[in-house]
């Protein structure tokens, strides 16, 4: 790769662009606020790598925002439902907890699920 000059910006490889307001995940569309059921591992093949991956094995959270790091790469962020400080008004009372996964870490769950 090299670098480009746009109009005297210069692109440079692996620099962070916007992410996606939408993407893809077994044929549903996944944007803040999707539902879905955690599979921590399934980007390292099968393995889980910690007691936070058995711990949030099978868990439905929903999406809060999707992430992309300067390598861009894809993470969402999703918090639990059933965090006790998920939807704390005051985070410094009782902050809820933000988990990143890989899209292929995550089963979208439809509105019945």
């Amino acid at each position: 790769m090299s670098l480009t000059d746009d109009s005297r910006g210069w692109t440079f490889p692996g620099e962070d662009y916007p992410p996606p307001e939408m993407i893809t995940i077994a044929g549903r569309q996944v944007r803040a606020g999707t539902r879905v059921r955690l599979c921590p591992g399934r980007a390292r093949q099968g393995h889980l790598a910690d007691a936070f991956d058995l711990l949030l094995e099978g868990r439905i959270g929903r999406v809060e925002v999707i992430q992309q790091d300067f390598e861009n790469r894809l993470y969402l962020v999703v918090t639990l439902d059933d965090d006790p400080g998920r939807e704390q008004w005051d985070e410094r009372v009782l902050p809820g907890h933000r988990f990143f996964f890989f899209p292929e870490e995550v089963e979208p769950l439809g509105e019945g699920e």
